[in-house]
Parts: structure tokens; C-alpha cells; sequence
């Protein structure tokens, strides 16, 4: 595994102020309807510049002027080279804007001193999709000072990325880009760096370890020197060791280089968990974006999160494991993201697992270690030609790290994107497990004896389904001598069935009762006490956290269970995990309401914040429609006639002719169990609006119990 090409300039170099030199030469600007002194070979140049994206070409951007230099005359399949006069090197650096295919020799820019290559560039990209856009490039070329050089743009590749685009050559005094090379001894925990949400910003680092020649990580970070706000590489588990950052910066943002450094904090520590938009008792990221919760495990009183993290923005980037561990479920403790994005490329969704010695092959230190299952996106490595593929890590220090398996991947690509690995014990056979989403409605099944050697079983289908498979077991109404398989997707669609231990046979299904934000949940592995606690990512389907240093949260931890409804049918049923009991405080309730519209509202004097409802309607109520009104535009209202609610699909029947009805409300979001069914939203707390509004529509409603509790915050 090796580096993108770059040469690199020593830091010390990289950080002097660079002095007013003389004026820049332009060698080449491509502004003409053709190519002048510049000589063309083949038929992928044309004619003369380009002035935007050629027949079958996206849309160009980057370039300066009205035209540029373009191999894609002729699309993919032509090729050819375009080779200018000779000149005299009389600046210290050679800027021009590049873009197209990223393959060494075939679509690259050459600089010739004496007949040999001595500098070379490619564009970004090998694989399909990317960008058009033309990116700055520069060559330190003052060795070469006061030599004839000549330059050639060179097309010799055919098929997807097969053309190269150049523009806007010219000699300066001052670097267009420079490269960072800088090491940092790791004395402290963070190395912090300043962003903007400008994805105009956006730069690659490679970092790595104590001289190594493999990147312990690769990310995009939109450096500047004017930052929205701050982020950080976490590195609490390599004190003492050293961190080397590569990349390269375009000159104009070498102040902002000089403010990345190793720090004992990041600016905003000190606001952190206060900040205006901060949910109080959901779990968000200290900084930057999550999704998918992956790999959740409970082991020796400890109950550990990771999820999708991209720690260096708002949005959807740079794919860590972020990691954050809990003894209650809601105090939570963020750590150092666990598995950083690599040459096998991002890590997106998994497991994890608690694995006895006996059972793998992974070399495992003590009696039993934390085993975590995960895709490693190589569509997205900074390396050709890699897939997505299944791979593991495994701590030997309950969790504190993570090394990767020498022999990844476990699970070669089998086809699309397969990904999102679950994994799981199958105790009657004394096997390993492993769900698997493939594409469209497909899963498959795997089977191991060590979690190494994975052997395909079965594929299943969940009708309208997609993504994050879970699978797990659970008893009929509490009797454990009848039990059913779930298999359950991203959405909340799930199947009830048997599973052998090899194969997957669907009774009913697809069912849902999981509406709303909530998406891409996952449970708990080996949760005390035979529970089967669920979590899920709450995506924006609203407002969301716009404008705060980190982006969307996780929902509440909820307990599954399989119960019989009043038809007779097997169904998931949710509720909240008992563990929101102990933040519950300043509780008031009424017994036996009755309540009709125009009457005074018993909630008329509670201000918002956070809060849960608990109430038990009386379904037999003359009310047509019976529910609450938050902030003057969020309803969460149950109709007789048709039995729907609020944000759920189909009807939500009474159980025992009673509607239960449990609101969560925290800064931004509102979460709502309703007879087992779970809904859920982002919203805005309006403080001009009634926190809460009691809704009766066409008579009155019958509440056998209302109750409201503060709950308190868990960063306090």
C-alpha cells in the first residue's frame, strides 16, 4: 500500500511567509480557439480548448477563463498528447489547475527537463462517478531554474476516466498548493484543526503513526482559517507516540495550517453538552455527523455504542467507528473513534459480539474478547480497485482498542455493496452467524466456526426492505419454550419465522411498527437478563441540528418483545427502556380526566424542554380523536374511526380497549410509543406556543391516567 504521489515539501518551508516576488508567467492559459505554439497527436485533444463538458461529459467546473485543455474529444475511448514549446524555468514553482482520470502515466500533465519526466501529475479520479472539477496543482521546479523544459499532457487511457483536463499554467514565485508534511509528538489528546461547512474546503490528510508506511487513517477535512467551528482527531490511545499528517493545502490557506496543532482541548470543549441545540438525554457525537448505530454490545456491566462517525463535519463523510460507552444506557462517555477509514477503505455499518477464546481463531488474549463485524467500503479507499468487503476487529482490552485482522477481509465482495454484517451465536450448533444486505430486497446468511472462515447458507428476501439486517430470537408472550426468528431491515420492516441455524424460513411478514426519523436500528449482543434493547439513528426528516457542531441523534434504547395481538398475530411490540425511569423528576398526574375542548387545559402553565407524557386513554371515549398538541404544530393524536395515528402506518388498535401513549420530547426531537408502535420526528420547541395542548375532537376524552415527568439531563 502506497500514498497518492506527492512531493513533499519540508514544513518549515511550507510556513515562512512567502515574499512578494515578481510577476507570475503565464505559460499557458488555453484562452484561444486553439492550441498555438503547442503541438497535438491523436484525436483525443481535438481541435483546439475545450469551453465546458463535451458531448457525453458531466458538468466541468474549476477551470479559469472560458476554456481549458480537454482529452475528452472523442470521449473515453480517444487518446492522444499535446506537447508544448520548450521554455525557461524562471520561477521557483509551476501552478495549473488539473482534473479527469487519476491513472499514472496514461492521463497525467509531465514536466521534461533533458529529455526525462521529472515532475508528473494525474487528475482525482479511477473509478466511476467523481468530479469534473478542476483542483490546483503545484510543482516546486526551482532546481530546475534557468533550464529549457518543455510540458506534455499525456492521454493513453482508454475506458472510464480515460481523458485529462489541464488549465491556466503558470510560472509564480508563490505555490498555488503546497504539501504538508509535519510530524506531531502526541502529548496531548487532541490534534485539533479549524473547518468551515464550505465544501469548496475540502482537503485530504493521511495520517500515520511513529513512521509507518501504512495510514493509520485518511479523511476529508475542510480546513480554513475563518472556522465555523472546531473539531479534533481524537487521539487518547497513542500518547507518547508520534502522528505524521500528509496532504496538500492550497497556498492562500497556510495560516490556516498553522492553527492545527495537539491541544489538551478544542475550542467549544468548555460549551459542550450546553450548546442551544444540544439534545440532553439522546445520545449525539461531541462533534461531527453520525449515523448507523454498529455494534452494539454489552459486557461486564458495560453497555458500548459505535456508530457511523464522521468526525470532521456536519455532513455524511469520512466514515469512522465512533465509539462512546454507557453503564445505564443514557449517561454515556464518548471515546476515541474505534476503527479509522484505511486502504480497505470506509468503514461503514456493522456488529459486534462478545467471543469466548474457544469459539474463534482471532488471537484473543484473555478468556474472551469484543469481536466487532464490519463492511469496509473499498469503493471509497484512496486505493484502485477495491470492493466491499466483510471484515473483523477484535480488543483485548474490553474494548479501550481495536486491531484489525491480518487476514481481512473474512467475507469476500459477493455482489452490489453487500454490507452492514451482523453477527451473532447460534448456541445450538455451536456456531457463529452472520445477516448480510446484499441489494434491493436481498439478504444472505452466514455460518462460522471461528469467525474467520464464513461459509454462505441461505438468502432472504424482506419485501420493500433495505440495509442494517438485525436477527434475533425472542419468546411468545414471555414463554420461552415458544420462541420465533425476527430478521429485520433499515426501515423497521421485519419478518417472523424458524431458523435452523443455517436457514431462514419466513410464517408471516413484512410487518413495521417502526415509523418516522427512526432508521438503520440495531440490538444489543448479549444484553443481561435475556433483553433485546434496541437502538436506532434518528435521520433528518426535518429541522434537524442545522447550524450546531454536530449533526442528528441516536433514538431512546427501547425493549423488544413478541406478543400476541387481539387478532390473533404474532407482533414486535416496543417500549421504553426502564433505565428513562431514573431521570424522571418533578411528576404531576391526574387519574380518571375527563376533558373536552374549551376547558381548561391541564398542561396550560408547563413550559417545554424535556419532558415525557405518559397517558392511558379510555378508547371507548365519546372523542372522535384523542391525543396532544406540542409547540402549536406537532400533533400525536390516535383516531377512533379509523384507529390510525400520527406518523404510524395501518391502524393502532386499543389493547385491553385502552391506547397507551408515551411522548419523549427533548430539545429537538419527539419520540412516541402508542401500544407498542414507535414514531418519531425532529422538531423545534416554540417558546411563543403552548407547550402542550390536550386535543379532544367531537366529544370528550376519558384519560384512566395522565401523568407528565421533567426528565433531567444526562450532561449535568
Amino acid at each position: 500500500m502506497t500514498f497518492p504521489r506527492i512531493h513533499f515539501l519540508s514544513i518549515p518551508l511550507l510556513l515562512c511567509s512567502v515574499a512578494l516576488g515578481a510577476e507570475d508567467l503565464v505559460v499557458a492559459d488555453f484562452e484561444n480557439d486553439t492550441f498555438g505554439d503547442w503541438k497535438a497527436t491523436g484525436d483525443a485533444f481535438g481541435k483546439g480548448p475545450a469551453s465546458g463538458a463535451l458531448d457525453g461529459q458531466m458538468k466541468v467546473d474549476g477551470f479559469e477563463g472560458k476554456s481549458f485543455a480537454s482529452s475528452f474529444h472523442g470521449r473515453d475511448g480517444s487518446t492522444g498528447k499535446l506537447k508544448s514549446k520548450p521554455f525557461k524555468i524562471e520561477r521557483s514553482n509551476l501552478n495549473f489547475l488539473i482534473g479527469g482520470g487519476g491513472f499514472p502515466e496514461k492521463t497525467c500533465i509531465n514536466l521534461i527537463s533533458k529529455g526525462k519526466v521529472v515532475r508528473t501529475a494525474t487528475g482525482p479520479n479511477q473509478k466511476p462517478g467523481g468530479s469534473e472539477r478542476l483542483a490546483w496543482e503545484t510543482w516546486d521546479v526551482s532546481e530546475f531554474k534557468g533550464e529549457m523544459v518543455t510540458l506534455e499532457i499525456v492521454d493513453a487511457q482508454t475506458g472510464t476516466w480515460g481523458h485529462i483536463s489541464i488549465d491556466q499554467i503558470t510560472q509564480s514565485d508563490s505555490p498555488a498548493v503546497v504539501a504538508i508534511d509535519q510530524q506531531f509528538k502526541i502529548n496531548q489528546r487532541y490534534l485539533i484543526w479549524p473547518v468551515t461547512r464550505d465544501t469548496s474546503h475540502r482537503l485530504r490528510f493521511f495520517g500515520t503513526l511513529d513512521g509507518a508506511t501504512d495510514p493509520l487513517f485518511y479523511s476529508d477535512i475542510y480546513l480554513t482559517d475563518k472556522p465555523d467551528f472546531w473539531v479534533f482527531t481524537d487521539l487518547e490511545n497513542y500518547q507518547g507516540r508520534t502522528i505524521t499528517i500528509r496532504g496538500k493545502i492550497p497556498g492562500n490557506l497556510q495560516d490556516a495550517w498553522k492553527l492545527v496543532k495537539i491541544s489538551a482541548s478544542y475550542p467549544g470543549e468548555s460549551e459542550l453538552y450546553s450548546e442551544p441545540l444540544r439534545p440532553q438525554y439522546h445520545f449525539t457525537s461531541r462533534r461531527g455527523w453520525l449515523n448507523d448505530p454498529n455494534g452494539l454490545v454489552y459486557q461486564d456491566g458495560t453497555w458500548h455504542l459505535f456508530y457511523q462517525h464522521n468526525p470532521y463535519n456536519h455532513g455524511w463523510d469520512n466514515m469512522h467507528w465512533g465509539h462512546a460507552t454507557s453503564t445505564d444506557l443514557f449517561h454515556w462517555h464518548e471515546h476515541a473513534d474505534a476503527l479509522f477509514p484505511d486502504a480497505e477503505g470506509y468503514m461503514y455499518s456493522g456488529s459486534a459480539t462478545i467471543a469466548p477464546k474457544s469459539t474463534t481463531s482471532l488471537p484473543l488474549q484473555g478468556s474472551e474478547g469484543i469481536v466487532l463485524a464490519y463492511t469496509a467500503n473499498g469503493n471509497l479507499s484512496y486505493e484502485a480497485d477495491r470492493l466491499p468487503v466483510q471484515s473483523v476487529a477484535f480488543s483485548n482490552d474490553h474494548g479501550k482498542t481495536f486491531t484489525k485482522y491480518a487476514g481481512n477481509p473474512v467475507v469476500a465482495h459477493d455482489r452490489a455493496e453487500n454490507r452492514d454484517p451482523k453477527i451473532a451465536w447460534y448456541a445450538p450448533d455451536h456456531h457463529w452467524i452472520m445477516n448480510l444486505y446484499y441489494d434491493a430486497n436481498d439478504y444472505g446468511i452466514y455460518t462460522s466456526p471461528d469467525l474467520v472462515k464464513w461459509t454462505k447458507t441461505d438468502e432472504y428476501q424482506i419485501p420493500g426492505e433495505a440495509e442494517c439486517p438485525d436477527m434475533f430470537e425472542l419468546p411468545v408472550d414471555g414463554n420461552p419454550k415458544d420462541t420465533r426468528w425476527i430478521v429485520w431491515g433499515a426501515n423497521g420492516k421485519y419478518m417472523i419465522g424458524k431458523f435452523d441455524g443455517k436457514k431462514f424460513k419466513a410464517e408471516s411478514g413484512p410487518h413495521r411498527h417502526y415509523f418516522g426519523s427512526a432508521y438503520a436500528g440495531q440490538s444489543y449482543d448479549n444484553a443481561p437478563d435475556g433483553r433485546r434493547v434496541h437502538i436506532g439513528w434518528m435521520r433528518d426528516g426535518g429541522p434537524g441540528l442545522d447550524g450546531a457542531p454536530f449533526n442528528l441523534q441516536m433514538t431512546l434504547p427501547m425493549d423488544f418483545s413478541l406478543r400476541t395481538d387481539a387478532a390473533g398475530e404474532l407482533r414486535l411490540w416496543a417500549e421504553p427502556s426502564k433505565e428513562v425511569e431514573k431521570l424522571r423528576s418533578e411528576t404531576k398526574s391526574w387519574d380518571n380526566l375527563n376533558w373536552s375542548a374549551g376547558e381548561a387545559d391541564p398542561f396550560a402553565d408547563f413550559k417545554g424542554g424535556q419532558f415525557e407524557i405518559d397517558a392511558v386513554i379510555d378508547a371507548d371515549s365519546p372523542a372522535a380523536a384523542i391525543g396532544l398538541n406540542l409547540f402549536g404544530q406537532n400533533t400525536v393524536v390516535w383516531k377512533k374511526a379509523d384507529q390510525s395515528f400520527t406518523g404510524a402506518e395501518g391502524p393502532q388498535p386499543p389493547v385491553d380497549g385502552k391506547i397507551r401513549l408515551q411522548v419523549f420530547v427533548d430539545t429537538v426531537s419527539l419520540e412516541v410509543f402508542v401500544n407498542g408502535t414507535y414514531t418519531s420526528r425532529y422538531i423545534r420547541q416554540n417558546p411563543e406556543a403552548p407547550a402542550i395542548r390536550v386535543v379532544a375532537e367531537g366529544g370528550a376524552a376519558h384519560f384512566d391516567s395522565l401523568k407528565i415527568h421533567r426528565i433531567q439531563s444526562v450532561w449535568k
